[in-house]
């Protein structure tokens, strides 16, 4: 059986066997064949393997090597620091690491089913290309709460534009969807349907968006709008019994 350091790093290992054809005799010959001040890696891995993980996180993450290494992006990388640590983004990284390496070694090692093949988390797990590893949702939100609707709408295009088909954030219906509900929560109504009409704009077949535009053209106070909005979400998703109640006090019939 492996052991658990083996299997906490054996996906990086594997990372670094695949990707080691994509590095140049240039760029080899720019790195150092020995290491120092080496804390979690082994500190006999060879070159073109630490290279193959160092490339892995740049791309887990959608980082340079100046990011955590003392250099500048415009140098050769024979003329970078790699041992120094004074860069706060190299000591975070250590942490990282040492964080992914328990989560291997002393959680999803000991899971009864770890499934076929045998999952393992990696930076990319969590930041799928992109240095904050954040939701969708949250990345809204804090918009929202920075400056309203139009901050959240701004975020969202900027965001859709950069990672939209990358699989890096929910572009899904549920993610305005449940921005909605907080706008609504927070009283901005205006807010809340600009969002919906986002969402229809996108998935006008999403019945559960229409029926939360309805609730909140009910908060609004605009009724005539409720039932059109509900109505267009029974159509979608007919014998809805929340929604058939709904419709049938807002027109009168209870």
């Amino acid at each position: 059986m492996a052991t658990g350091r083996t299997t906490a790093w054996g996906g990086l290992f594997v990372v670094a066997l695949m990707m080691m054809a994509g590095f140049t005799a240039p760029l080899t010959a720019q790195i150092p064949e020995e290491f120092t001040n080496l804390q979690i890696l082994p500190e006999d891995i060879p070159q073109r393997q630490l290279l193959a993980i160092m490339r892995g996180f740049t791309r887990a993450l959608g980082v340079r090597c100046s990011t955590c290494h003392v250099g500048e992006e415009s140098q050769d990388l024979s003329e970078y620091d790699f041992a120094s640590d004074d860069e706060p983004t190299k000591r975070t990284a250590r942490e990282m690491l040492e964080m992914v390496q328990s989560i291997n070694e002393n959680v999803i090692f000991s899971l009864v089913d770890r499934g076929t093949p045998e999952i393992e988390v990696g930076c990319v797990t969590c930041h799928a290309g992109r240095r904050r590893p954040t939701t969708l949702l949250q990345e809204l939100t804090w918009a929202a709460e920075d400056g309203g609707w139009a901050a959240a709408e701004a975020r969202y295009d900027e965001l859709r534009e950069r990672y939209y088909g990358l699989g890096t954030l929910n572009f899904g219906p549920r993610t305005l969807e449940d921005l909605a509900n907080g706008l609504s929560r927070a009283d901005d109504l205006p807010g809340a349907l600009a969002a919906l009409d986002l969402n229809l704009g996108l998935y006008p077949e999403s019945a559960n968006s229409w029926t939360l535009k309805g609730q909140v053209h009910m908060r609004s106070g605009q009724t005539e709008e409720a039932i059109a909005a509900l109505e267009r979400s029974l159509e979608l998703l007919p014998g809805n019994p929340r929604v058939l109640q709904v419709l049938e006090r807002l027109k009168g019939g209870g």
